[in-house]
């Protein structure tokens, strides 16, 4: 992914910060799920991820604040409750989640065997959901896609806190529906999400990345060499003086920019009147800005999600309102 700046004013507001400060977070992609598997209900929700309840009510407080789910009252035999619905912001995600689910499914040894496969209805045929550009509707990849700026202010400001505990996903690690480990190691961490996103616009070299993420030298070594031992970047001989490595992204790490795209996509919803993007995609093919989609690697049609459903190892409902 190539990368041209533009030099402007930038706006109030941080879009992408907050829906990676929501999203980069286990606890809510997998409340997310639960959600479009038709689970609703608080209780449902508690018993079915053994959360605690301060943590649940906690992340369904961020998503309704977020526009992402809506209260919805029900009786019961003895009161009044409520359930969550996704709202359209929140239906807007499932997306997100398809592309995580076939980045583990397709890179992360053994899950292939342990997750479901994804069905689409329009040819019968199970499909690994590439990225698509909506404008022409051809399949994407990384290499096909040039990143302009806002301005030259770094990615620090739009990277995520971590916040899943290691006791949480210990108490998850026997279910292969409920743990991403690789992919918390990309999204769930403020700083690696931050050396992703600078590798994808570019960065290669420590100088670089430290000059990106405003970040201390023990802390970038530390989150290099993670990124590094799970195959996501790779080390070779500097060509500078200054730096002894560089380091690229990988295929595996590459192919986990459609599930970035989807959040810079999904982030604009936070944009005020007037606001540009701090990054825009666009897909140089076509000389669009890029808007994401997924596509069928059979016959090629974009993906809805009333015409997929999920079938074996696993079987799980289709997804739903």
């Amino acid at each position: 992914m190539t990368e041209a700046t533009a030099h402007r004013v930038r706006p109030a507001g941080d879009p992408l910060r907050r829906a990676l400060e929501l999203l980069g977070d286990q606890w809510t992609l997998l409340i997310l799920q639960s959600l479009f598997l038709r689970f609703r209900r608080y209780e449902e929700l508690r018993l079915r991820l053994g959360i605690s309840p301060t943590a649940l009510s906690g992340r369904l407080r961020e998503m309704v604040d977020a526009g992402v789910l809506v209260r919805t009252p029900y009786r019961d035999a003895r009161r009044t409750r409520h359930e969550y619905r996704l709202t359209e912001r929140g239906l807007d995600l499932w997306p997100l989640l398809i592309s995580i689910w076939a980045w583990e499914r397709e890179w992360v040894e053994g899950r292939r065997a342990v997750l479901p496969t994804l069905i689409h209805l329009d040819c019968e045929l199970a499909t690994s959901a590439p990225l698509g550009c909506a404008s022409c509707e051809r399949r994407v990849d990384a290499r096909d896609v040039r990143a302009r700026r806002l301005d030259e202010t770094g990615v620090v400001e739009a990277t995520a806190s971590k916040r899943f505990r290691r006791k949480d996903a210990e108490s998850l690690a026997g279910d292969p529906l409920m743990f991403f480990p690789d992919t918390m190691e990309l999204l769930g961490d403020r700083w690696s999400t931050g050396v992703v996103v600078s590798a994808l616009l570019g960065a290669r070299h420590f100088s670089e990345f430290e000059r990106e993420l405003g970040i201390g030298p023990s802390v970038l070594s530390g989150r290099l060499s993670r990124l590094v031992d799970v195959g996501v970047l790779r080390t070779g001989i500097a060509k500078t003086r200054t730096d002894a490595h560089d380091y690229r992204l990988t295929a595996k790490g590459l192919a986990f920019f459609p599930a970035l795209a989807f959040i810079a996509e999904w982030s604009r919803g936070f944009e005020v009147p007037g606001q540009e993007p701090d990054i825009t995609l666009e897909h140089v093919d076509c000389g669009n800005r890029l808007k994401p989609i997924l596509l069928c690697d059979h016959c090629w049609h974009p993906l809805l999600r009333d015409r997929v459903r999920f079938g074996g190892p696993v079987q799980l409902p289709a997804p739903s309102r």
